[in-house]
């Protein structure tokens, strides 16, 4: 026992001198306390929902714990898709849900199905010699295709209501290119005059508000992004900081990939193979990039996907962001917008199958009628989920309960799913 002590360190020291020698300090416990709240911290997400100009305090990436940096600058690149899935035929007409994926290698691990998949679909495709579809699937999936969108992520303080506190947007990367385009100019006239100038749009203390306008240019919805260096620069208050520092940390975020979301992913892709007519998902090269992501995958996850939405893993999906966001229905509605298409074209009734979807996800009450638009629908939804009042609700319209469209033979043939 006394060789024990000596190897510790404890020869000679009372019982009392033990206990202080492991007491925790104020720092230590400030610290302990941040981590542990921050696993229990409901991340917020800013929109520009209305049309306006929007001035935003872009917030820096918070250091470690121990106030090593993790990495510069503001934002974190990721790489999703959203998956649109049939699910087994209950009735005439057919049911969609809807996974929202990072792909695997932006999560750290060594491969990705949806790639390799995406690879292979197109050198098939043009092996038959279906250009057509070959760069189809090899764009986006706004047009039908595999192609993951490229975003940027990073948190922000709305000023126009600082109280909000943190919040989390998502810039596409042309507008993450134009910002950062617009950041070097003034960084570089900054630095004309003080060498030693931080980042003009995120520093601590030296940096100008970020307007973003959203406004209309004909029947197109177009995004104007500027920095507005005639005001005053916005410093952060050691409070937003500790709040910062208390956030969770943007990669455990965008950067989560589950068992769950492998199994989507499989799912999907099977489905992507009746689509197309090929058999991908039965080739060697597929079930060992599926095996070899489920090997890498912790032990500890027994998360698992299924088509039923009551099982405990789909809830925590769809509160987690792994199901439709209400962003992701804003956005493909702003999308249809540039892009004048209306709510009687197939997109835009793909954009209906999803506000149904994400109904049923969230449990809401919403109904969708026929005298009812895609934006009011998106409104009235919004208006639940940040508890209406009752006088907000709207009032049932009896016999007008909206009939699903058919699937018509054309509108099969491409599969619909987006970031």
């Amino acid at each position: 026992m006394q060789e024990e002590e000596k190897n510790n360190g404890m020869e000679g020291m009372s019982v009392e001198e033990m206990f202080l020698g492991v007491q925790e300090s104020y720092q230590e416990a400030q610290l302990r306390a941040q981590e542990e709240n921050r696993a229990f911290a409901r991340t917020e997400f800013f929109r520009m929902d209305k049309f306006g100009t929007y001035r935003l305090r872009i917030l820096p990436i918070a250091p470690n714990p121990d106030g090593s940096p993790t990495r510069p600058g503001y934002e974190y690149p990721v790489h999703q898709l959203l998956l649109e899935l049939e699910k087994p035929a209950t009735g005439n007409k057919p049911q969609k849900m809807y996974v929202t994926v990072t792909r695997a290698t932006d999560a750290g691990y060594s491969v990705d199905p949806i790639e390799t998949y995406r690879r292979m679909a197109v050198e098939a495709a043009k092996e038959d010699g279906d250009d057509k579809l070959a760069e189809k699937i090899a764009g986006g999936s706004f047009g039908g295709g595999l192609k993951y969108s490229y975003g940027h992520c990073l948190y922000v303080f709305d000023l126009g209501e600082r109280a909000k506190g943190v919040q989390m947007m998502t810039l596409s990367h042309a507008q993450f290119k134009d910002l950062d385009e617009r950041k070097f100019k003034l960084w570089s006239k900054k630095l004309a005059k003080n060498p030693s100038y931080p980042c003009p749009i995120s520093s601590v203390y030296d940096a100008y508000p970020v307007e973003i306008e959203k406004r209309k240019n004909g029947a197109k919805t177009e995004y104007v992004i500027s920095i507005d260096n005639e005001s005053e620069p916005v410093p952060l208050t050691k409070e937003e900081l500790t709040a910062l520092m208390g956030a969770p940390r943007i990669p455990e975020i965008i950067y989560r990939y589950t068992r769950y979301h492998l199994g989507a992913t499989v799912e999907f892709l099977k489905q992507c193979d009746g689509i197309y007519g090929m058999s991908l998902m039965e080739t060697d090269e597929m079930k060992t990039v599926i095996d070899t992501l489920d090997g890498e995958l912790p032990k500890e996850d027994i998360s698992a996907f299924s088509f039923d939405r009551r099982t405990k893993d789909n809830r925590e999906n769809g509160r987690e962001g792994g199901g439709i966001s209400l962003d992701d229905l804003f956005e493909r509605y702003d999308e249809l917008q540039r892009q004048e298409l209306g709510e009687k074209t197939e997109e835009g009734q793909e954009l209906r199958a999803m506000i149904r979807g994400y109904i049923e996800q969230e449990g809401l009450s919403v109904r969708v009628t026929r005298s009812t638009s895609n934006r009011e629908l998106l409104d009235l939804i919004e208006s639940e989920m940040e508890g209406p009042k009752p006088s907000d609700e709207p009032e049932d319209v009896p016999g007008e309960e909206e009939e699903q469209p058919e699937e018509t033979e054309e509108r099969a043939g491409r599969p619909r799913h987006r970031r």
